[in-house]
């Protein structure tokens, strides 16, 4: 029930008296005391798609502060996984979270592994922008979304994170990164030599082998890079002021 359902429903039954507490104080004390009913846990069963590019899943990992010009900033880990295989199609660390950095992930990622016939994804304001829609529209990838808080259903890119903050962050040496640049190199150097290359208990096979397999029978997708340019071009608005200029990202542009 709602908050103001639950106040109505002390005043009928004469708990509290009509004026003497307000609706959002039986809110506050609700959050509290943690009293909001909590949806039991739903099974889970395994569940893979059957061939790579089935389905690709996409996620964001909070990472560490690292030197950024004279002071410290913190990196995100953008990446998106192969739901058959494991492989982790497209990931990179970048200073901002936002949807031009998810774009450069998912046109590196379809430029070398082909187009995925659906994109899965959280309701976080990086998956729900009207740019990704559009983009993956125009590609005719199906763009879903899990419910929201629902994590479980989003559980191998969940898995890769924990394995990425216990084998690769927990060794980094943070000092000795010099910028950004030389963390994706030595995360792309992990990614290929330890990830791909290791037992993944999941599925009893190596990342980079059940791909391999699996590709010899399936079918790829590969746009064109025009195709793609295209799929992700962003349409602006804007009016051409006096000066016949007009301003996109601070900088100004002549207009016929």
């Amino acid at each position: 029930s709602s908050c103001a359902a639950i106040h109505r429903m002390l005043i009928a039954e004469g708990h509290i008296d009509l004026g003497t507490v307000a609706e959002g104080t039986v809110r506050k004390d609700i959050k509290e005391n943690d009293l909001k009913q909590k949806d039991p846990p739903q099974p889970r069963k395994k569940f893979e798609h059957e061939h790579v590019n089935d389905l690709w899943i996409g996620d964001c990992l909070h990472g560490p502060y690292i030197s950024h010009g004279k002071k410290k900033q913190k990196v995100y880990l953008i990446a998106a996984i192969d739901d058959h295989s494991r492989m982790v199609v497209g990931s990179r660390f970048f200073f901002h979270e936002n949807s031009i950095s998810l774009e450069m992930v998912l046109k590196e990622a379809i430029r070398h592994f082909g187009l995925p016939k659906a994109f899965y994804c959280d309701n976080g304001s990086l998956f729900v922008s009207s740019h990704l829609q559009l983009a993956c529209a125009r590609l005719g990838i199906a763009l879903i979304h899990s419910r929201p808080y629902d994590s479980p259903s989003r559980g191998k890119i969940e898995r890769f994170f924990r394995t990425v903050r216990q084998k690769f962050l927990s060794m980094l040496r943070l000092p000795d990164v010099d910028n950004i640049d030389h963390l994706n190199d030595l995360f792309t150097l992990w990614l290929q030599d330890e990830y791909h290359r290791h037992m993944h208990y999941g599925i009893n096979a190596r990342p980079i082998d059940r791909f391999m397999e699996d590709i010899k029978t399936t079918s790829v997708n590969r746009p064109t890079e025009e195709e793609i340019d295209t799929a992700f071009q962003i349409t602006l608005h804007r009016h051409d002021k006096n000066d016949s200029t007009v301003s996109i990202g601070g900088a100004l542009y002549a207009c016929p």
